[in-house]
């Protein structure tokens, strides 16, 4: 079994291009907000020929957010994306955590001060507020950890945050979605692109009709064999009409040829 699964984690990528996300939110596991973000980078990611090899939901505690970056350090992604605690309120500590993590200090980014003033100045201009005051809180968004640059928010008012780890690279982003994707879309997708030379992740699903998953399981472990680079993931979907219904996805690395 594991020497199965060592074929199929080189198959799709995971020894290459191998994502880790951190999704930070009190929200996200009090039942209030669904995790929307990790199943919109999810597919991202793979159309552009990364896999995400782990995800985890923590608390907005520094207790929490610097353990689990220096934890995922350890595994040596080449990316680790960290989503939610960018804001301007005493519990967005994301940025706080991440700058323990690697024992940087916290010091406030002069381009990144620029983009929160630009964005207040827009506001201003469509009369949403009527002057800009630099507040503690909203300073706050432009406090960086030493190193890193910050990535331009089109949507909302707090900057992405890019920094460098050794051979990982760590992205922040806001956790409110459209925020999210569009610092992805615009500053994040660019990177990946030139990373992964334009490769992707191809994807087909089929659905079977009539064969238990437990009889079809030997001969997808052959398929993967016979076809390297190939993997195959089954699920079962229930019984319809009498006859049970399994879900057959088919992954494999476009650049693998």
């Amino acid at each position: 079994m594991l020497e199965l699964l060592s074929v199929v984690m080189v198959g799709i990528g995971l020894g290459k291009l191998v994502v880790e996300v951190i999704n930070v939110g009190n929200e996200l596991l009090d039942g209030r907000t669904l995790n929307s973000n990790l199943q919109w980078m999810g597919g991202r990611f793979s159309e552009l020929g990364y896999v995400i090899g782990r995800a985890v939901i923590i608390r907005d505690d520094l207790r929490e957010i610097a353990p689990a970056v220096r934890e995922a350090l350890r595994r040596k992604p080449r990316w680790l994306v960290i989503s939610g605690g960018l804001g301007p309120t005493h519990d967005d500590m994301t940025l706080e955590g991440v700058a323990k993590a690697l024992g940087r200090r916290m010091k406030v980014n002069t381009e990144a001060l620029e983009m929160v003033v630009e964005h207040y100045e827009k506001r201003m201009a469509e009369k949403v507020i009527e002057r800009i005051e630099l507040t503690r809180e909203r300073i706050k968004m432009a406090i960086l950890p030493e190193g890193a640059k910050p990535l331009r928010n089109r949507i909302g008012t707090a900057p992405g945050v890019l920094l460098k780890s050794n051979s990982t690279k760590i992205v922040c982003l806001p956790g409110v979605p459209r925020e999210m994707q569009d610092i992805f879309n615009n500053e994040l997708i660019p990177m990946l692109i030139k990373e992964s030379k334009g490769g992707k992740i191809v994807m087909k699903h089929v659905e079977v009709e009539g064969v238990l998953e437990s009889s079809m399981a030997p001969l997808l472990v052959e398929v993967m064999q016979v076809f390297k680079g190939l993997y195959v993931k089954s699920n079962p979907k229930g019984v319809e009409d009498g006859k049970s219904i399994v879900s057959v996805d088919f992954m494999a690395d476009e650049r693998k040829g």
